[in-house]
């Protein structure tokens, strides 16, 4: 006949695994900060801008001052503005005395080509 001692065996492994994993699930931990620079511009706002009709004055009012622009030598009156928007992401994780940390970059960009004063193309990257 078992004894109360052999009955109790598996209660108290059952306990002691049970301890075990409250107590190492406090240990463990993670988390991600995401931060963005740039301006971000929707695709309903892109979408608003027409080739042949919007013009410099408009591109300005709407989107801000571009990140960056460039003239296009040779070609007349031609420039690219370019507004670049930046997320970056740190994740960092932990288990005991072992921890982690990675850093993610993605970059979006706007192009807008003007000629004389007027969009001829508007896209993404």
């Amino acid at each position: 006949m078992p004894t109360a001692d052999r009955r109790s065996r598996p209660l108290a492994l059952a306990a002691l695994l049970l301890v075990g994993a409250v107590t190492l699930g406090g240990c463990i931990s993670s988390g991600s900060v995401s931060e963005y620079e740039g301006p971000n511009i929707g695709d309903r706002t892109l979408a608003q801008i027409e080739p042949g009709e919007t013009t410099r004055a408009w591109i300005l009012a709407v989107l801000g001052e571009p990140t960056e622009r460039s003239t296009v030598d040779g070609a007349g009156d031609v420039e690219v503005w370019k507004w670049v928007r930046r997320k970056m992401t740190t994740t960092r994780g932990s288990a005991l005395v072992v921890s982690s940390k990675s850093r993610t970059e993605e970059v979006r960009t706007v192009y807008v080509e003007l000629t004389d004063g007027v969009v001829t193309r508007a896209w993404r990257d």
